[in-house]
């Protein structure tokens, strides 16, 4: 049994359904929307569920990064070389690797070729890393995808590559043709070469075309992953197309050219809209009670809207939208039973400045009437008390001569 480690590779191989899964170990208290993908994805397989500690996980997992998911499954299929031409789509496009033994460059040329929509990959029996937990986890899950064919001998395999109508270009630091420069519209396989050592002398004796990636820096060689990724995008590029159902590239949309034609030399330019006639285009007569034609004002003149429009201010307003002003001026006042309430000063009586009502209105207070004298004025009784606020009074009278005592307001 293999283990996929990582959520990438766990949700691919789920989609792909190209493995046996025997259960799937979830660490406790992991919360992530895809990780409940896979357990959802899990469940409708009816694939069994275990929920271990991360302690767990992380002495299955070993030193590869398990991000709280890990499945045990079967190990990855693979087919044999006539097989896998078969299932080809043409023209074919086929990568074999010879002597790559390192399985993070091996999961990467698996993910590029998936992408670029590779028919599939072939490995030797020997001098090549297995496909274990690893490479699935440098791929990201395109090893799931991906075709994967095993070769005893690498040399009599290219042989039936030929016989396939198959065109096999090599990558060597010595090749002698640019990689842009092979025609890679037909039947194509790629080859590249292991770490440090490159392509062996006997495939490199079989190859049709040996092509080298220009290097303009200090380093003396590329990592074959990144190789592999450029050469097979050159391929996408010179094809135009990806003989693939997944995702196709679309065609480009053919779009007509547009020629804009301005004003030549001799064109007299006008504005339209200078002198327009109402009616005119109908062929009507200009009569007084039509329209003013449009004309243009000069520097002096100002349109009829320019002039401000004076409107009267009005008081600030208060008490939800009223105000005193605006209700003097409407007339409003408030009437009780006994007609209109008037400003009485503190003891009932008028306030000084009030104007007295006449004699006859509700609620007004009866005037005095002023009696009639006959004689003379009579002065003040012998012996008798000065009236109040008189000078000489009683000093504790009120209207005596000290002064009068204001009752402190509240």
């Amino acid at each position: 049994m293999d283990l996929i480690c990582g959520i990438n590779p766990v949700v691919e191989a789920l989609s792909a359904e190209s493995r046996h899964f025997d259960r799937l170990l979830i660490a406790k208290g992991v919360r992530n929307r895809r990780i409940e993908e896979a357990i959802s994805r899990a469940s409708r397989k009816g694939i069994a569920l275990r929920f271990e500690s991360r302690e767990t996980l992380d002495r299955l997992a070993g030193s590869i990064p398990h991000q709280g998911i890990i499945a045990v499954v079967s190990a990855k299929p693979v087919m044999a070389l006539e097989t896998l031409l078969d299932q080809a789509q043409p023209p074919g496009l086929v990568v074999l690797l010879d002597g790559v033994e390192d399985p993070r460059n091996l999961g990467a040329i698996l993910r590029t070729s998936e992408a670029a929509g590779a028919d599939g990959v072939i490995l030797p029996e020997r001098h090549s890393a297995g496909l274990s937990e690893t490479v699935s986890r440098a791929s990201a899950g395109g090893l799931e995808h991906v075709k994967v064919a095993r070769v005893g001998n690498v040399a009599q395999s290219l042989e039936t590559l030929k016989a396939r109508d198959y065109w096999v270009v090599g990558f060597d630091a010595s090749g002698t043709e640019r990689w842009d420069a092979v025609d890679y519209k037909r039947n194509v396989t790629l080859v590249f070469g292991g770490e440090g050592r490159g392509i062996r002398r006997l495939v490199r004796d079989r190859c049709d075309h040996l092509a080298s990636i220009p290097l303009f820096g200090h380093v003396a060689s590329l990592n074959v992953s990144v190789a592999a990724a450029v050469a097979l995008y050159e391929v996408v590029r010179q094809r135009g197309e990806v003989p693939s159902h997944v995702r196709p590239i679309p065609a480009r949309a053919a779009t007509a050219v547009r020629h804009v034609v301005g004003p030549r030399d001799g064109d007299a330019e006008s504005d339209p809209g200078q002198g327009y006639v109402p009616g005119a285009e109908r062929g009507d007569a200009f009569d007084e009670d039509s329209p003013e034609p449009l004309r243009v004002l000069g520097d002096h003149e100002e349109t009829a809207w320019s002039v401000p429009t004076v409107v009267k201010a009005v008081g600030h307003l208060r008490h939800g939208g009223s105000s005193h002003a605006a209700q003097a001026a409407a007339g409003l006042q408030r009437e009780g039973p006994r007609g209109p309430r008037r400003r009485r000063g503190r003891h009932g009586g008028p306030r000084p400045g009030d104007r007295p009502g006449p004699p006859g209105a509700p609620g007004a207070r009866p005037q005095p009437q002023p009696q009639p004298q006959t004689g003379p004025p009579a002065g003040p009784a012998e012996g008798a008390a000065p009236p109040p606020g008189a000078p000489g009074g009683a000093p504790g009278h009120p209207g005596g001569g000290h002064r009068r005592r204001r009752r402190r307001r509240r």
